[in-house]
C-alpha cells in the first residue's frame, strides 16, 4: 500500500492553519509511573478544509533538561517532521554528515523507502533555542502552524 500523501501535499498541509479540537486542551501526562519525564499527544485539525488524519506528539524524557525533548508532526501515522537535539552530530561511514550537532528539523518523505538517504533528510536549526518544555511545545507548534489555544492541562512536574 502506497502512502497517501505525494511531497507537495504534505508541504501544503502544513502551511495550512490548523487548532486543536473544539473542546480539547493539550495535556502533558507522566511518561512513566514515578517518572519525571512528561509527553503529549494531540489531534490537530485544519481551520478551513477537509478531515486529514493528523498528530502532534512530543516527549520530554527529563524535563530539567531541555537537550532530551522531541516533537515529531505525524499525517496519516507517518512522521512528516521532527525536531529533535543532538549533542555531537553523526556521520555516516562515508564522512557525510548526516545529524548535524545541536537542534535539527527532520523533513520526512514516507513515499520513499527507509534505505533511501532522502527518505530523512536533517536541517540545522541554529536558531532554535527552548527555555523549558511548554516553550519547546509552542515553538514547535508554531512552526507547523497549530493553534493551541493557550490551554494548558496537567503541570510539568
Amino acid at each position: 500500500m502506497s502512502y497517501p500523501y505525494k511531497p507537495h501535499q504534505i508541504e501544503e498541509f502544513l502551511k495550512l492553519d490548523k487548532c486543536l479540537p473544539p473542546g480539547d486542551t493539550l495535556e502533558l501526562e507522566k511518561m512513566s509511573k514515578g517518572g519525571i519525564g512528561r509527553h503529549f499527544e494531540s489531534r490537530p485539525q485544519l481551520v478551513d478544509g477537509p478531515f486529514v488524519d493528523m498528530r502532534y506528539v512530543g516527549k520530554a524524557p527529563e524535563l530539567d533538561h531541555p537537550e532530551t525533548y522531541d516533537a515529531n508532526f505525524l499525517l496519516a501515522n507517518q512522521r512528516v517532521r521532527g525536531v529533535g537535539y543532538d549533542p555531537i552530530g553523526r556521520q555516516n561511514f562515508r564522512f557525510k554528515q548526516r545529524l548535524p550537532k545541536g537542534w535539527h528539523l527532520n523533513v520526512c518523505d514516507p513515499n520513499l523507502p527507509t534505505n533511501d538517504p532522502k527518505q530523512n533528510i536533517h536541517h540545522p536549526l541554529p536558531d532554535f533555542s527552548t527555555t523549558d518544555f511548554r516553550d519547546f511545545i509552542q515553538q514547535t507548534a508554531k512552526m507547523w502552524k497549530i493553534d493551541l489555544g493557550w490551554k494548558w492541562e496537567g503541570e510539568l512536574f
